[in-house]
């Protein structure tokens, strides 16, 4: 099949035979296939990585709507997406990060079937257990309105709360099955919290400065001590989290409504809180990081391995090192300007 016939029938795929027929591992390799069809196609970043989102949104949809019919207190629920699935920006080899919202809670037994049902199909079409259980099995991701506001509102507001809602996963969701309106209100009531909380402002700022950009004084790369990942660099945690982390934390600040990472640094140029030249630096190693996390992840799965988000940065063409160096000191830039509120060019 060509690459341009496999992206115009993305919409015509017919998910719900494949998962009704327990053919899973035919959507895990769809993916991939439209992964490199797309990637050969040239397309920006910025969409490859929509149209991943798109094609797991499509796979949990669909999931959630067959088991509806088993369990149809279901359709009465709202399913959410949290971290890079709410805001559009997944890669290849992104894991499950979903909550579940009711109006009235669901009969135990059944909730507990229905939960576990749903995460391990998720989990056979291509869509990771979550290693932190960031998960509808997990009772702490699952409640009424009431009960999520609370317990969001926790783990906002005291700092001694480390663990799910690290990186600020908690403030990026979407709803992507039932009734949105208590979800997006729920999202709205939680931003706003932050907007008019100046210590749960500081808490989410003092939570980024825990950690610091991978570049030495001299210039060097700070890399990886652990043995399993010596002498590499973790693109999502050492680049990648503070940038998205910064990123949200100036679009909390000025009550901006986009939820992607790269609508929200448009808007932040757009709106005159960061200079065009800052903005353009950190879309570029945003988009840079998303394709090498999506190149390792199709090499991986090609070659039928465990996904991960390292790379040896000296391995890189001297041209691109001296790039990524650039785009790091702009980030370390980018990230004085929230912590100290000022604003400033490259």
């Amino acid at each position: 099949m060509g690459a341009l016939k496999l992206e115009q029938n993305l919409k015509d795929i017919d998910f719900k035979s494949l998962i009704e027929e327990g053919k899973l591992a035919e959507i895990r390799n769809l993916r991939l296939r439209l992964v490199q069809s797309w990637m050969s196609q040239k397309i920006s970043t910025y969409k490859l990585c929509k149209l991943i989102s798109g094609f797991n949104e499509k796979v949990i949809q669909n999931t959630l709507t067959i088991f509806s019919l088993e369990f149809s207190w279901l359709r009465e629920c709202t399913f959410l997406e949290f971290g890079s699935g709410g805001r559009g920006e997944q890669v290849l080899t992104s894991d499950q990060d979903n909550g579940l919202l009711w109006l009235k809670k669901p009969d135990e037994y059944e909730l507990e079937e229905a939960c576990q049902n749903i995460i391990m199909t998720l989990d056979g079409a291509g869509l990771n257990l979550c290693p932190g259980n960031v998960m509808i099995n997990n009772p702490d991701w699952r409640g009424d309105k009431k009960q999520w506001k609370e317990r969001l509102i926790n783990w906002l507001s005291n700092p001694l709360e480390k663990g799910p809602w690290q990186f600020g996963l908690i403030l990026d969701f979407t709803p992507l099955f039932g009734c949105p309106d208590e979800a997006l209100e729920l999202r709205e009531e939680l931003w706003e919290y932050v907007r008019t909380k100046p210590l749960v402002l500081k808490f989410l700022i003092d939570e980024l400065q825990q950690y610091r950009v991978p570049l030495s004084f001299w210039g060097n790369f700070i890399l990886e001590k652990k043995e399993a990942h010596r002498g590499q660099l973790n693109l999502k945690k050492s680049i990648l989290a503070h940038l998205t982390n910064g990123v949200r934390i100036l679009a909390l600040k000025y009550a901006l409504k986009e939820v992607n990472t790269v609508d929200r640094i448009r808007k932040l140029q757009e709106a005159g809180h960061i200079e065009k030249s800052m903005a353009q630096a950190l879309k570029e190693l945003w988009q840079w990081t998303q394709l090498k996390r999506i190149e390792i992840g199709t090499s991986c799965l090609k070659e039928q391995k465990q996904g991960h988000n390292y790379l040896n940065p000296y391995l890189l063409p001297k041209d691109e090192q001296k790039r990524l160096k650039r785009w790091l000191n702009n980030l370390d830039k980018f990230l004085k300007l929230v912590f100290m509120g000022t604003q400033f060019s490259v």
